[in-house]
């Protein structure tokens, strides 16, 4: 099946006309439904995902691009998930063991998994692909699998992770298909996983099985009738429908044409006139992950090396306008680089930047940057993925501040792989910005960003450059730490250092607003909103 974009779009149009209830209502509340408060389901049909572009792979264990994680999510597999209220769940593993001292799990398997090109699935996939792949690749999974000494298949279907030393995070990491999607052995060995024809043709063990990738157009996947838990999936089909423009996502809502606008492809200028429309229901997602809107700083050269300037630009950029213009206040101001989302681990208790352009004005000149005669300190350059719908006005907006203050801010829109090659790989930017994760644990998400061994050309490490070794010890001894008071301070510890030193922008904290069909349930009932849409079905 080889739909052309609009015909597709209208021929879908005439059976998908369903929404989604108490699924959403667990959502907005952080509530688990019963199974007596759940409506019937309706076995088989048809979901259409919005995209709002091309993903940049089809392999989370390479790329950790929120697209490429969504749909990973359905064909990959994890050893454990979450459900709606954080707690670790079977997956891939139907039990598993920790050790009195923390620092052995054993995992043991379902044992009738199988590859969806039939290959039985064994742990040795497990070992292999954590170890080889995601470690090697992938930002995220570099910080969890740090811990890690070595990953030993015992059996096909027993396999054990030996750590270096007790590493609470480890199994809710596990959960997160931006760190720990196992990937075949059979298919990736032997090749570099980021030119294999099976990122864009992937072969997993989830709930759907893929069928067809039309850039520009649509991914189709179908159901996997092999699935190892019964009973799952309800949907006969997903397709995510690639549109690129937010007025036509919004509107293919609307007229039923798609289904779903998960929170990466949803605008926030359209949620207000969405919340108005029968058919469709919104409401705000729960994610532990717990994102922000940041700028990376080059702290390499330049003005920007200096600790002062950094934070000149802190007090001669105003956030709040930020958050309520381009991010339609959905959104907390952030004060560091732990999102006020992660409860836990936040602290309000460091230095803040309240806008003050006149202080900002008076630290550069300290700094040995006054003004020229065409009333202007230096140029820098912003840039990011356009992808990202808040970043372009966030831009046009801080060029507006920074311009008050004398700083000529440059900007650089660009398409994703484009963005990811220059800032990631080159280093080659002023300010970089995108939404990263914080969570779901700090050892995960913040960690990678700041630490001086993950000064790498790759994405979602420390872009920035930025090396403090006392930090590095601090966050060590949080990963190691068991005692959850103690890890609490020793992260309160780190983010008042990194508010000190300013190695990125922090923006603002994200919340996450979803749009569907109002006959919809079984919508992500895991925090991450990455997972597999296997409990998604139409009410009757």
């Amino acid at each position: 099946m080889k739909p052309e974009r609009q015909g597709y779009r209208r021929a879908f149009a005439r059976t998908l006309r369903r929404s989604l209830g108490v699924a959403a209502v667990a959502l907005a509340v952080g509530a688990s439904p019963s199974l007596a408060q759940a409506p019937k389901i309706k076995e088989g049909g048809t979901m259409v995902v919005a995209l709002p572009g091309d993903p940049d792979s089809l392999n989370a264990g390479i790329v950790t691009d929120i697209s490429t994680s969504n749909l990973s999510g359905q064909f990959y597999s994890t050893i454990v998930r979450q459900d709606t209220e954080g707690k670790v769940q079977p997956y891939l593993a139907e039990s598993w063991d920790i050790s009195e001292d923390g620092k052995t799990y054993t995992f043991h398997l379902f044992k009738t998994i199988k590859w969806h090109d039939g290959v039985p699935f064994t742990a040795e996939d497990i070992a292999w692909s954590l170890w080889n792949i995601n470690k090697e690749f992938n930002g995220p999974a570099s910080g969890l699998l740090e811990a890690v000494e070595r990953i030993e298949a015992v059996d096909d279907h027993t396999v054990v992770f030996h750590l270096k030393y007790a590493y609470p995070p480890l199994l809710r990491g596990l959960t997160y298909f931006n760190s720990s999607t196992i990937l075949p052995k059979h298919i990736f060995e032997g090749s570099d996983p980021r030119q294999n024809p099976a990122t864009y043709k992937p072969v997993g063990t989830g709930p759907f099985v893929f069928k067809e990738y039309v850039p520009g157009s649509h991914v189709i996947l179908e159901k996997n009738p092999d699935f190892h838990l019964k009973g799952q999936p309800h949907l006969d089909r997903l397709v995510f429908q690639i549109i690129p423009n937010e007025a036509a996502r919004a509107l293919a809502l609307e007229k039923g044409e798609i289904d779903y606008m998960p929170y990466y492809a949803i605008s926030l200028s359209d949620v207000e006139r969405l919340k108005d429309v029968p058919s469709v229901k919104i409401t705000v997602a729960p994610r532990q992950i717990a994102g922000e809107y940041m700028g990376f700083i080059n702290t390499r050269n330049g003005p920007l090396s200096k600790k002062e300037v950094r934070q000149a630009l802190y007090y001669g950029i105003n956030r709040e306008d930020l958050l309520e213009k381009a991010g339609f206040g959905f959104g907390r101001v952030s004060t560091g680089p732990i999102s006020s989302e992660q409860t836990v681990f936040y602290t309000d208790d460091v230095p803040h930047y309240p806008y003050d352009p006149a202080k900002a004005e008076a630290m550069l000149d300290a700094a040995g940057y006054p003004k020229g005669p065409d009333g202007k300190r230096f140029s820098i350059r912003v840039s990011y993925d356009v992808k990202e719908g808040p970043m372009d006005d966030t831009a046009k907006l801080m060029r507006l501040h920074l311009a008050k203050i004398g700083i000529d801010l440059k900007i650089e829109p660009l398409d994703s792989n484009a963005w990811r090659e220059k800032s990631f790989k080159n280093w080659d930017f002023d300010i970089t910005m995108g939404s990263f994760s914080t969570g779901p644990d700090p050892a995960i998400g913040t960690e990678r960003l700041y630490v001086c061994r993950n000064i790498a050309p790759l994405f979602a490490r420390n872009a920035s450059g930025y090396c403090n070794p006392k930090l590095d010890e601090i966050f060590a001894a949080a990963a190691q730490e068991s005692d959850e008071p103690k890890r609490v301070e020793l992260y309160h510890q780190a983010q008042k250092i990194l508010a000190e030193d300013v190695p990125h922008l922090w923006l603002w904290d994200r919340h996450y607003p979803i749009a569907f069909n109002a006959k919809l349930t079984g919508l992500p009932a895991e925090p991450t909103q990455y997972g597999p849409y296997d409990l998604v079905g139409w009410t009757e």
